[in-house]
């Protein structure tokens, strides 16, 4: 799940309040994290979410704290590292930027979190504001709420459309399936296994899955809800099931579909099912070619190409790159 969805399922289910939700809300220069990344402070201690590397953290704890002991319901802290006395003097992060956060105290469950939550479940889009400057007659308007569209209406207000977390549906249950479902889960995102075999498909082997399905493969792809967010990777390791697998999924157009296996196995696959070579939008072989070897390698190889897919990089070093790392 991401970072909000996680953060209001605990405000739903897990929260003893008062907390403080610590938002991100506006960055000039370099930052780690971009607007709209949430932090959300117990009255323990305890914490979901970042702002930061952790050169933050610290200062917003203990900023959370002192709020959540005054009348006080809203802090705006400002970040300013541009100067090079803050390398001994302020933060230290030397990142040579200003980062606003506004922190805000929660006596009780808000609206959107449960509006978050339900369309995480139902793969939908909902939007929210975080106001976090506005005139002193109208402070009662500061916070995060639902809102009718994304986008910042006006200054001091930062709003975001909440995306359901992508949804990777591996068709494969072997032992390389269970790093690859592993790693998706520590990326946040959603994933599937699915598999005719019965004593490869079951929760036991593949306890980070959302769900796991013992199915033929000619019936495995009707068997999931597709959007714009749910991808496939086919790795059964087996002609047979790949074959119907790829017959029905390659048209579909999906946003990544990856196969595991060599260049050459691929091609065939694709000529034995009638689907021209040129046409196939096909990740084959799927993964970036980081060298290693294993199965935690190979997942490591296949959930960076979906990352770099997904967001429209090419997978090269940074210190290649002639642009800022975020775009804005």
């Amino acid at each position: 799940m991401s970072e909000i969805s996680t953060i209001a399922q605990s405000l739903l289910i897990e929260t003893t309040y008062p907390v403080v939700l610590a938002t991100l809300v506006h960055v000039e220069g370099s930052s780690y994290r971009r607007a709209g990344a949430r932090r959300l402070i117990a009255s323990d201690g305890s914490a979901i979410g970042s702002i930061s590397g952790g050169c933050l953290e610290n200062d917003i704890q203990e900023r959370a704290v002192t709020l959540l002991e005054t009348v006080n319901r809203f802090e705006l802290v400002i970040y300013d590292t541009k100067s090079e006395n803050d390398i001994l003097w302020g933060t230290g992060t030397g990142c040579h930027g200003v980062v606003k956060v506004l922190l805000e105290k929660m006596d009780q469950c808000p609206s959107w979190a449960e509006k978050i939550w339900a369309a995480e479940n139902s793969r939908q889009n909902v939007a929210i504001n975080t106001i976090w400057e506005i005139s002193d007659q109208e402070t009662s308007r500061l916070g995060t709420s639902l809102a009718e569209n994304s986008g910042s209406a006006q200054t001091g207000t930062f709003g975001q459309t909440i995306s359901p977390s992508p949804h990777v549906i591996i068709f494969g249950a072997g032992d390389d399936a269970i790093s690859v479902s592993r790693l998706i889960r520590a990326t946040g995102w959603k994933n599937s296994i699915c598999d005719p075999r019965a004593n490869f498909a079951t929760s036991g082997r593949f306890p980070t899955a959302d769900k796991v399905l013992c199915i033929p493969a000619e019936e495995a792809v009707s068997q999931f809800d597709w959007d714009d967010k749910t991808m496939a990777v086919v790795m059964t390791h087996h002609y047979r099931f790949d074959l119907p697998l790829l017959t029905v999924l390659v048209p579909m157009n999906l946003p990544f579909l990856g196969l595991l296996g060599p260049k050459e196995r691929g091609a065939r696959l694709l000529r034995d099912a009638k689907i021209p070579l040129e046409s196939a939008n096909l990740h084959n072989p799927i993964g970036l070619d980081l060298g290693g070897d294993g199965p935690e390698a190979v997942a490591l190889s296949i959930v960076a190409e979906i990352q770099a897919n997904l967001h429209g990089r090419d997978g090269q070093p940074l210190r290649n790159r002639t642009q800022p790392i975020h775009e804005s």
